[in-house]
C-alpha cells in the first residue's frame, strides 16, 4: 500500500492513571499497547499473559521509547511469527472505500500531528480530526465513536466528534434560541468568542456555531453585534 503519510505522528502524553487499559492483541487488529523492552532487535510490547510482542526496528515509524504505549498493528511475518508494526499506513487505508460523508464510525485515536489527531477509523481506516475542531482532552489509545466529516478529492478521510446534518444543526438552533430565552434576550457568546467558550456551552465547534447563529439572523430571528446576540 502507497505510504501517504505526509508528516510525523507525535506519541501523545498523558497521566499514569488516565492511561487505557492494555488489550489482547489480535492478528489484523490495532492494539494498545506499552513497550517494556527495547533491543537491537526491536522493541517488546506486554501483551498481557502470552509472550511479549516484538516489533522490529523496520517496522517502527519511529524510534520506540520503553514504557511509552503505542498503536500497533499486529500481523504474521513471512515465518507465520505474530509481530506488530507501528507503520499503520503499511496495513490500512488511507483512502475512504464504500465510505460516505456522515456516517457514524469507530475511533481509535493514534497520535497528534500538524494538523490534528491521526485515528484508525473502523479498524480498516486512517483518517485525521483537525484539531481546532477539537475541544476535548484526546489520548493516544482513546476510543470514541465519530462521524466521517467529509471525503476529499484525493479520497482522504477528514473525521469530526460530533454528527453534522440537519437535525443537528436544528436542534442547535433552537438551544440557542432557549438560550435567549433564559437570559433576557441577550447573549455575549458571539461569533467573535472563543472556540472553548461556545463548546463549553454548546458542545459544538466554532464554525458550527456561526453557521448557526447566521442562519438565524437570515430568519430574523436574532440580531448580532460584535459584543452580544439578541432575541427579536
Amino acid at each position: 500500500m502507497e505510504n501517504n503519510l505526509r508528516y510525523p505522528v507525535t506519541q501523545l502524553k498523558y497521566k499514569k492513571q488516565a492511561e487505557p487499559a492494555m488489550q489482547e492483541p489480535q492478528v489484523d487488529e490495532c492494539a494498545f499497547l506499552k513497550a517494556v523492552t527495547v533491543t537491537r532487535a526491536g522493541a517488546f510490547m506486554d501483551r498481557g499473559e502470552e509472550k511479549d510482542l516484538l516489533i522490529p526496528i523496520s517496522q517502527q515509524l519511529t524510534p520506540i521509547a520503553e514504557g511509552q504505549s503505542y498503536v500497533v498493528y499486529v500481523h504474521l511475518d513471512p515465518m507465520q511469527q505474530m509481530i506488530g508494526s507501528t507503520k499503520l499506513h503499511n496495513f490500512l487505508d488511507e483512502r475512504a472505500k464504500n465510505m460516505a460523508a456522515g456516517e457514524e464510525v469507530s475511533l481509535l485515536i493514534v497520535g497528534l500531528t500538524d494538523l490534528g489527531y491521526k485515528a484508525v477509523v473502523n479498524g480498516t481506516h486512517l483518517g485525521l480530526l483537525y484539531k481546532d475542531e477539537v475541544f476535548r482532552p484526546l489520548q493516544a489509545g482513546d476510543k470514541a465513536n465519530g462521524y466521517i466529516k467529509a471525503i476529499r478529492d484525493d479520497r482522504k478521510i477528514d473525521l469530526s466528534l460530533q454528527r453534522d446534518n440537519q437535525q443537528t444543526r436544528d436542534e442547535l438552533s433552537e438551544r440557542i434560541l432557549a438560550f435567549l430565552k433564559e437570559n433576557d434576550g441577550t447573549s455575549t457568546l458571539t461569533d467573535y468568542s472563543p472556540p472553548h467558550a461556545i463548546y463549553n456551552r454548546y458542545g459544538v465547534s466554532k464554525g458550527k456555531y456561526k453557521k448557526a447563529l447566521g442562519n438565524l439572523y437570515k430568519q430574523r430571528l436574532i440580531s448580532m453585534t460584535k459584543e452580544k446576540i439578541s432575541l427579536l
